[in-house]
């Protein structure tokens, strides 16, 4: 693993690949300390997980638990870690029927000091309102226009990037591409800083340090019409634009709209021939989530 000396490099790597995009004012700054912010008609849920509990969920499956060991903010958050050969981590979901065709989520996300890389992360969909469960279970298949999903996740690029690997997103909507090698339409990394999908372990990188809490801020953009590929996505790391990602088709039935939220940490696919990387232990923290129809930005100060 890296040491605390390559880990303030890459730190340092964060705020130069970050500079690029702008720090702009969101929904967060009108509300102080978050207090309020769930008045907001803009927002569809949020959780900081000061209750103690993980009632506001609606599944919640692994080793899933509230601790108070430094939480980002308040006096508690969640730990998901991963055991490999007990499960293959952890994970939460929040459907918000019927959504909106536009949605972003914002989380504090903090990695363990100890931490390699993992298979696949935090996650908006678009379900159908009569199935909820309509975009899960779809890896490797190419969307139909029923539903479509994007999540932002951390790439290892098979050990070109040092770990937890660079922010991306992995989508799945109308025109992906196939991967031609297995035959199949694994979900489609977009890398920043856009507006084209650019390529892993690039000149623009974004690497996440260490035992360290970051903001993370993720959205989707439904296109207008079904023959219109005027769709959006964007990410932001601690209220900086990391990569904003244009022409995209997500849909072709104007109804489907984003509606769900996955908090997972999938640790590890035994799927994968990636043995050399996996760890026997892991762990995310996750605080002070919300999910919103416009930007939310970093928590700032009461």
């Amino acid at each position: 693993m890296p040491s605390s000396t390559i880990r303030t490099g890459l730190a340092l790597l964060l705020v130069i690949a970050g500079s690029s995009g702008h720090a702009a004012e969101g929904l967060a700054a009108k509300f102080p300390g978050d207090v309020g912010i769930t008045s907001h008609p803009s927002v569809l849920f949020t959780e900081d997980f000061e209750s103690g509990s993980m009632k506001k969920w609606d599944q919640v499956r692994g080793p899933v638990s509230i601790t108070n060991a430094a939480p980002h903010g308040g006096n508690l958050c969640v730990e998901m870690p991963m055991e490999r050969g007990k499960n293959t981590g952890a994970d939460a979901i929040k459907w918000f029927m019927p959504g909106a065709d536009r949605v972003h989520v914002r989380f504090y996300v903090k990695f363990s000091e100890d931490y390699s890389y993992n298979h696949h992360f935090v996650w908006l969909g678009a379900n159908q309102r009569t199935n909820k469960w309509s975009a899960f279970g779809k890896a490797g298949r190419k969307p139909d226009g029923t539903y479509y999903s994007a999540g932002m996740e951390p790439w290892f690029a098979w050990g070109k990037n040092p770990p937890p690997g660079e922010v991306n997103l992995y989508t799945y909507y109308l025109d992906m591409e196939r991967d031609p090698k297995m035959d199949k339409y694994w979900g489609n990394g977009f890398f920043p800083p856009g507006p084209g999908k650019g390529r892993a372990a690039g000149k623009d990188r974004v690497i996440p340090p260490l035992g360290q809490w970051q903001c993370w801020e993720f959205m989707i953009q439904a296109n207008t019409a079904p023959d219109k590929a005027d769709g959006k996505q964007g990410m932001w790391v601690d209220g900086k634009m990391a990569g904003e990602f244009t022409g995209i088709r997500w849909r072709s039935d104007m109804d489907l709209k984003v509606n769900c939220l996955w908090l997972e940490h999938y640790g590890f696919d035994p799927g994968d021939p990636t043995k050399q990387y996996w760890k026997d232990r892991q762990t995310v923290w996750f605080d002070d989530i919300i999910v919103a129809k416009e930007y939310i930005g970093p928590k700032t100060a009461l």
